[in-house]
């Protein structure tokens, strides 16, 4: 793992209960990590991902997400997006 991706080990325990946090790479989880955050992860987890991650790879990911509805309209409103038709 590179040291770009060590913000990853910095995230709460819980989101990676499953998971060495050691294996996972921002480059190729990225929607995984963003999935975990939306629904597990702690006000601190959602500020050190978007610490990260740009809005822009946020709205790339937007489409592919698979979240409930209400974590979908927090990601939709925090990018000033709206919801797909």
């Amino acid at each position: 793992m590179s040291t770009a991706a060590t913000w990853v080990r910095e995230l709460s325990p819980t989101l990676y209960w499953d998971t060495d946090p050691l294996q996972v790479d921002p480059a190729l989880h990225l929607k995984s990590i963003v999935e975990r955050v939306l629904e597990r992860g702690h006000w601190a987890d959602w500020q050190l991902l978007t610490s990260h991650v740009s809005s822009n790879e946020l709205k790339e990911l937007l489409p592919r997400l698979r979240v409930p509805p209400r974590e979908l309209a927090f990601l939709e409103a925090y990018l000033g997006t709206t919801g797909a038709p």
